[in-house]
């Protein structure tokens, strides 16, 4: 006797259930959605590589671009030069002129504007005697511009080659010397020299109120370090024995009631003990 035995049918797998023991449903699914792919280090790093390439390229294209611009076609060629005075009043005693401004700065007129040595122009204006200081600057598009600081006159000297003008820092320069300066009368007058320093610091104390009735100023040396005694030459026949540097504020304050005295010589060597010569 021969059995059979009849196929049971598959399983189907159970539904989910939920923790309480209920069945879940699936989210039903999006067709047609793709399903996103990892991006790998090496496409990244393609990327980025494409990204400074592009970047590179617009840099060199600038570049280019601007150079063509500034130094080929003439777009920012040197077409002036302006001179500019920062001291009109010393200006007009001639020691810095224009014209020896731009006959010294030699700024090729026609050349890129860009390629202008400013350096080098504020060097060759700086050994103009009467400049004291110089600032050399591009103005775009088409002009190189030089601010001259011309050098103040305190006092004039007789030199070999005639009278000449003194600046703040002693330092002698040649130029035409206006009313109401008055003039050293000792000799080696220079910027290392004490005497000038000594009477230099002397003219700056001097009251505003005085200025029109000072001609000369002397300064003589006591001693290799010592400070130069000054003595100032005034209009009437008239000398203020002043001597050196020290305490010239006070100096000063009772020097002013002292020359309103008859006398011909006026001494504040000592401010504490002034002294009247008649």
């Amino acid at each position: 006797m021969s059995s059979s035995t009849t196929p049971r049918p598959a399983e189907r797998p159970a539904a989910p259930r939920s923790m309480e023991g209920r069945p879940t449903r699936r989210p039903p699914g999006r067709p047609g959605r793709p399903v996103p792919r990892p991006h790998s280090a090496a496409r990244y790093r393609r990327r980025r590589l494409a990204a400074l390439l592009i970047g590179l390229l617009l840099l060199v294209g600038l570049g280019l671009t601007g150079r063509i611009l500034l130094y080929d076609v003439g777009f920012a060629d040197i077409e002036n030069v302006q001179v500019n005075s920062e001291n009109p009043a010393a200006a007009a005693t001639g020691a810095v002129r224009t014209e020896d401004v731009v006959k010294a700065a030699d700024v090729n007129v026609g050349t890129p504007l860009a390629a202008v040595d400013t350096a080098a122009i504020a060097s060759r204006v700086a050994h103009l005697p009467g400049v004291e200081s110089v600032r050399v600057s591009r103005t775009w598009l088409h002009t190189v511009t030089i601010d001259v600081t011309p050098r103040v006159a305190v006092s004039t000297v007789q030199t070999g080659q005639g009278l000449a003008l003194v600046d703040r820092f002693g330092i002698v320069y040649p130029g035409t010397p206006p009313q109401g300066l008055p003039r050293f009368t000792f000799g080696a007058v220079g910027p290392d020299d004490a005497s000038t320093q000594a009477a230099i610091s002397v003219l700056a104390a001097v009251p505003d109120a005085l200025r029109s009735q000072l001609l000369t100023v002397d300064a003589t040396d006591t001693a290799p370090e010592a400070p130069g005694q000054v003595t100032l030459g005034l209009t009437g026949d008239r000398q203020v024995r002043w001597g050196s540097p020290d305490r010239s504020p006070e100096k000063a304050a009772v020097l002013m009631p002292l020359l309103t005295q008859p006398g011909h010589v006026f001494d504040v060597t000592s401010p504490d003990l002034p002294t009247i010569t008649r």
